[in-house]
């Protein structure tokens, strides 16, 4: 396993991306679906309903984005019997400092963080009020592996009440969804959970982060409609000029593909 330097005038500059707590340790393997379905299965047959958000979410959804760690939400009262299992079994998982990446988010390295043995695996459990989802059996749905996502409507206003509008994006080009899709599906006469908003605020704050951090999240009242008109109107534009109109419906989808939930994909 190679390892980045960069040298200044300062010293000798370790790129984070090298870290072990970002690809592992020498000697380790890139995870198995076997491997995934049976940390999984901690949490369930143990009676701990979850499901998979960011990153895993979107690319289970048809996006294009870079996986990081398995971000698993689990509900607010069984968070803790959750990272109290994943630690028992530390034949499989080690608990783990959180990613040098200066990309993840503040709040995200407060959770718990696992690393599955003898692979470059990692695992961040957060809660089904963090993630700003219903974590159970009625919000949930299989993929053809056999692991736990947000339904799609459920994910999608979810990310519109976090006014999240990078993820947002990505799962409409990933599942081709139009303005028509959201008012039928979205109740998009209700508002953003401003309340969310507020509570997030409050988190960074007591942590000592500036405003960058939260300067996106707006506590003003307003309906879902407004946020979702206003991506869903622009998914030709980002299209961009690398794709043509002739062959894309959007920058994931090409015209004919199939719905990406259809197929069984490695680790999904």
């Amino acid at each position: 396993m190679t390892t980045c330097y960069i040298y200044t005038k300062l010293g000798t500059f370790k790129s984070p991306a090298f870290d072990e707590a970002v690809i592992g340790f020498p000697g380790d393997l890139y995870p198995v679906h076997e491997d995934i379905v049976r940390i999984v299965a901690i949490l369930e047959d143990a009676g701990i309903p979850c499901c998979f958000v960011n990153e895993y979410a979107l690319i289970y959804y048809g996006t294009a984005r870079q996986p990081n760690d398995r971000v698993l939400c689990v509900p607010d009262h069984q968070h803790q019997k959750a990272s109290n299992l994943f630690t028992m079994h530390s034949d499989i998982l080690t608990p783990f400092r959180p990613s040098p990446m200066g990309g993840e988010s503040i709040l995200l390295r407060s959770f718990p963080r696992f690393k599955a043995t003898n692979s470059t695996d990692f695992w961040v459990l957060v809660t089904a009020s963090f993630a700003h989802i219903p974590c159970d059996s009625a919000s949930i749905e299989r993929s053809k592996g056999g692991l736990p996502y947000p339904s799609l409507t459920v994910y999608a206003k979810s990310l519109l009440d976090t006014q999240n509008g990078v993820d947002l994006e990505d799962l409409m080009d990933g599942m081709v969804l139009s303005e028509e899709w959201g008012e039928r599906y979205l109740d998009l006469d209700e508002e953003i959970d401003v309340e969310w908003a507020k509570n997030q605020i409050a988190v960074y704050k007591r942590a000592g982060v500036g405003a960058l951090f939260f300067s996106s999240l707006d506590i003003e009242p307003r309906k879902r409609r407004l946020d979702w008109q206003q991506l869903s109107r622009n998914t030709e534009a980002r299209l961009g000029f690398k794709r043509s109109r002739a062959l894309h419906l959007t920058r994931f989808r090409r015209i004919g593909s199939q719905d990406p939930r259809s197929r069984c994909r490695n680790n999904l």
